[in-house]
């Protein structure tokens, strides 16, 4: 039985997407580093010590001029995408690639570190097998000669035995050989495929849409298929060539039509920094349509980094000062260029999640500084949504609930941090808050909050826009009765006429009266009421969504 935490569980993490939304982004917080051995290559995540935490293992070069032998770095994870500081395995000298899998079947994570070797001291490199002791540290087992001078190397089940086998690229002699596992740690004597230059890597996958397991083995300029034929064996098949100064680097289905697509990338001779990348639609049976252009990455790598369920591509800038995102649109177009900042020189080390929120980190190789760089995802996307306030008005001192409830539209599920505000915003305003700040999501993508809203004890805002008319009717209650009085008083100082008196006396009277019955109406006084608005607003990283809900204060 294959362990939870092989490379092949890692690349299925990275590759699928548990949920889908058109608008679903990306966000990364900026990187943290970590130190490692003398010259970094490449890493690998998995559980070593068997404590459900993803734990990172990078082979190390060294340095052969001070005779640095190098090693394998062992950082355990905290669970939190951070992690402790590393250990270091000796792995022979100067090692130079990794893999990961449970090999001898206990359900305990190995390794398999691969030596390029020297041939110029007829030093033809090796791979050897450390089984895991499942707390971290590991004990050689078995050392393999899979060729000369290996320098790529790929684990799958190829003849679906449920064991893992392994796939070997020799530099010298210009070969892939197949080592069929026994599941118990052995393998069996290798099979031998000739290819067409130095191999730098082996992706396993369906190119032919048989349903079996392909290799694609990147070599120099070009890349070479071998088709299987469901056993571990494999039939030669076509070849593609990248282009002069051009080297394919990601492979995978960028325009969602079940065809295995290839990205390359390169730079003018005599102009280096020109540099473009390309992509090649599949036709399904190894070969490929002309290229179109994409906006530049390098040595990218295929993963779904916003949760939308397209391919994204993850890899550094031409000048590799920063870390690169092209988000996919699913028609084999990419978006604009996202950077990120990730330490000195950095190249993708490896894509998975590493903070269990099932969202892709990035994990960036420095080989400068001899560290590497995490770079946490923040890109949950959701909806948010409120209910109508419950009682819909509210006198002063009395209060108001709404229910707000979170969907998750993506497959990541980073907490989402909430705030309130109200509007207008005067003296006196109604008060807002939350039952909680943050909310995390539930297994079934769902998480809710309390909005309270209070009017307050005397709520000046209920008068204020209405402060104009009512120094209007001020005027008019005030002002009235005097002119009522004056037209009275002016009817019977003056020499008019005796019905002339009598029509002003009159008049007056009833301006006096007309007073009297509005304030006995309570004209003087009533406030019309106040519809507020308030709006919440729940962030997770780049996203941010808001709702808003009305309340009437009489």
């Amino acid at each position: 039985m294959l362990a939870k935490n092989t490379m092949v569980a890692v690349t299925l993490l990275v590759l699928l997407s548990l949920g889908h939304s058109a608008s679903a982004t990306v966000g990364f917080k900026p990187a943290q580093s970590y130190a490692v051995g003398t010259t970094p290559e490449i890493a690998a995540v998995a559980d070593f010590n068997n404590d459900s935490k993803p734990d990172l293992a990078v082979v190390c070069f060294g340095d052969p001029s001070v005779g640095n032998d190098g090693g394998v770095s062992i950082l355990l994870g905290n669970g939190d995408g951070t992690f402790q500081p590393a250990t270091n395995l000796s792995a022979g000298k100067n090692p130079t690639r990794i893999a990961i899998g449970d090999f001898n079947s206990d359900g305990k994570s190995d390794l398999l570190v691969v030596r390029a070797g020297d041939v110029s001291v007829s030093d033809n490199g090796d791979a050897t097998i450390f089984l895991g002791n499942g707390d971290g540290t590991f004990s050689p087992r078995q050392v393999l000669g899979p060729g000369k001078n290996p320098s790529a190397v790929a684990v799958s089940d190829l003849n679906a035995d449920h064991k893992l086998d392994l796939i070997f690229g020799n530099s010298t002699d210009n070969s892939v050989t197949v080592l069929l596992g026994n599941g118990d740690g052995m393998f069996q004597s290798p099979a031998v495929y000739a290819i067409g230059g130095s191999p730098s890597s082996i992706s396993v996958t369906d190119v032919n849409q048989d349903g079996r397991s392909d290799l694609a083995v990147f070599w120099g300029l070009s890349v070479d298929f071998f088709f299987g034929n469901g056993d571990g064996t494999f039939q030669t098949g076509p070849s593609v060539f990248a282009g002069s100064f051009r080297f394919f680097s990601a492979i995978g289905d960028f325009n969602q039509d079940g065809k295995i697509d290839l990205v390359d990338q390169g730079c003018e001779f005599l102009h280096p920094k020109n540099c473009s990348t390309l992509i090649r639609l599949g036709n399904g049976d190894g070969t490929f349509q002309p290229p179109n252009a994409i906006p530049d990455v390098s040595a990218a790598v295929a993963a779904d980094v916003n949760g939308d369920g397209i391919l994204d591509l993850v890899g550094a800038s031409s000048d590799r000062t920063q870390l690169v995102v092209l988000l996919g649109n699913g028609d084999s177009t990419f978006q604009s260029a996202l950077t990120s900042p990730a330490g000195t020189t950095p190249v993708i080390g490896a894509v998975a999640d590493l903070d269990g929120d099932r969202a892709p980190d990035m994990i960036a190789i420095n080989a400068s500084s001899n560290s590497l760089s995490v770079l946490l995802n923040t890109g949950t996307d959701f909806s948010i949504s409120a209910s109508a306030p419950s009682p819909s008005s509210v006198s002063p001192g009395q209060s108001a609930t709404s229910t707000l409830t979170l969907t998750l539209l993506n497959a990541f599920d980073n907490p989402v941090s909430l705030a309130c505000s109200v509007s207008p915003a005067t003296s006196g305003s109604p008060t807002c808050s939350l039952s909680s700040d943050t909310v995390a999501f539930d297994a079934s993508g769902k998480a809710s909050a309390t909005l309270t809203v209070n009017a307050g004890s005397a709520t000046a805002s209920l008068i204020s826009p209405y402060a104009h008319h009512g120094a209007q009717r001020s005027f008019l209650f005030g002002g009235l009765p005097i002119l009522g009085f004056a037209f009275v008083g002016i009817g019977l100082s003056c020499t008019l006429s005796q019905g002339t008196k009598r029509l002003i006396c009159l008049a007056g009277c009833l301006v006096f009266l007309g007073l009297i019955s509005q304030l006995a109406c309570g004209g003087g006084h009533s406030v019309p009421p106040v519809n507020y608005a308030i709006q919440v607003t729940g962030a997770s990283g780049s996203a941010q969504r808001s709702t808003t809900v009305t309340l009437n204060v009489q």
